[in-house]
Order: C-alpha cells, then sequence, then structure tokens
C-alpha cells in the first residue's frame, strides 16, 4: 500500500464552506476512483488551526494513484465535482508516503463511512520529522525500540508512521522526512505525556538525549478527527 498525505488549507472564514462541500460532492466519489479516505483531521492547534485539514489516503500501488490523478483530471476538465471545491480553497499541498518498517500495519480494508461515523474520535498528534540523511536508520531503530513503547506506556497509541516516496525529503533509496500520528483517547491523555516529560527523568532522557539528537527539526500538530474519518 501506499499513502497520500496531504493539507488542505481554506481560510478566511471558508473551512466549513470546504468541508461541507467536500462531503456532499467528494466524499463517495473517492472510493468510487480508487482513493480510499482512511483519515481526515482538522487543525485545531499549530500552523493553519481553523484553516487547515489533514487527510490520508490509500491506494494499493503507485499506478492507482496514477489512475486517480486522471480521473481528477478529467473531471477538472468538464467542471465537475472538482469545480465546485476549488472556490472555497487557498492550497493543497501532497507528498505520496509509505509505513515505515516495523511501523503499526494498517487494514488493507476499511468500512464504510456510513460504518465509523458513531465510533468515538480522540486527538491526534501529527509531527512530521526532519532527519538527517545519516541519522535515519539510527532514528527508526531508536523510535520502535523506546519512543513507541513510552507512549503506549502514557495511553497513547502509535496509528501511523510513515516515510515519504514522493515529495520533501524523499531520496533515491529512501526518505528522510517521516510523519508519525499519535492518536491520545482525550486531551487529558495528551497533556499528562506532555508533563512526564519533564516529570519523568527516564523519559526525559530518553527524549532530550538520545533521541533528539537524531531529529533535524519537528513540526507538531494538534488534530481532531472529521465526522466522516475512518482514522478516529
Amino acid at each position: 500500500m501506499i499513502y497520500q498525505h496531504r493539507l488542505i488549507v481554506a481560510r478566511s472564514g471558508r473551512l466549513e464552506q470546504r468541508n461541507a462541500v467536500f462531503e456532499q460532492e467528494m466524499l463517495a466519489a473517492l472510493d468510487e476512483h480508487g482513493s480510499v479516505l482512511i483519515g481526515a483531521w482538522e487543525v485545531l492547534i499549530g500552523p493553519e488551526s481553523g484553516s487547515g485539514v489533514y487527510q490520508v489516503r490509500q491506494f494499493d500501488n503507485l499506478s492507482a494513484w496514477e489512475r486517480h490523478q486522471d480521473n481528477v483530471r478529467r473531471d477538472r476538465q468538464h467542471s465537475g465535482r472538482q469545480g465546485k471545491l476549488y472556490p472555497a480553497l487557498d492550497a493543497v499541498d501532497t507528498a505520496i508516503v509509505r509505513s515505515a518498517e516495523r511501523a503499526p500495519a494498517l487494514p488493507s480494508s476499511w468500512p464504510g463511512i456510513e460504518a465509523v461515523r458513531a465510533a468515538p474520535r480522540g486527538f491526534f498528534e501529527q509531527r512530521i520529522l526532519h532527519l538527517r540523511p545519516d541519522t535515519v536508520r539510527d532514528h527508526h531503530a531508536l523510535y520502535f525500540d523506546a519512543v513507541m513503547p513510552a507512549l503506549q506506556r502514557e495511553g497513547a497509541t502509535l496509528s501511523g508512521f510513515f516515510d515519504t516516496v514522493i515529495g520533501p525529503g524523499s531520496m533515491n533509496a529512501g526518505s528522510h522526512r517521516s510523519i508519525e500520528l499519535r492518536r491520545f483517547p482525550d486531551l487529558a491523555t495528551w497533556q499528562r505525556w506532555r508533563e512526564a516529560q519533564d516529570t519523568d527523568a527516564a523519559l526525559r532522557s530518553l527524549l532530550r538525549e538520545r533521541w533528539a539528537p537524531l531529529v533535524d527539526r519537528v513540526e507538531s500538530l494538534l488534530l481532531r478527527p472529521l465526522p466522516y474519518s475512518r482514522m478516529r
């Protein structure tokens, strides 16, 4: 599987308009065109708060993604559903990613949107990790051996960990840009995790002395799943 990681920005109070048009006009068409929307989150805290939406869409392979792009181009040429959506948008930024080795396995098939609407929604911390090319292997080994178990002890779940295939940070033989999605059942759990990094000496040492030197920079956001997000 590969995944399309996308930021959609609708500023000046047009996010609600964008969300309504997307749900009415585009949501059903995605599955029809082979683009399974597995995650959709509104930005609560961070850049583009109140105007940004992140999506993760699943494809069988790059060929399936290319076919989807052809479908979108044809729709645009005929002033179809895409034409109704674009007036509400200011920016769209896309990368193609895949699950990192040792990352939690994502399902290959997902329930229909209506089947998940009533399921509880948590909060997601999305972190885009920019790594130096020479630290990627060491970073991922430490992350999955030590950081992921620490998250789980504090009540969080690693929902996804992706490396970039096409887009910023991609290389011929790998990637030095990763996307981490952590799920917290509530804001209290998220706050406890943040506070534990100051009060727990072992956790502080892990993150500040062992993990941080392997990372060039981090872009962190707090996200809330939209009602039609399968990842919740």
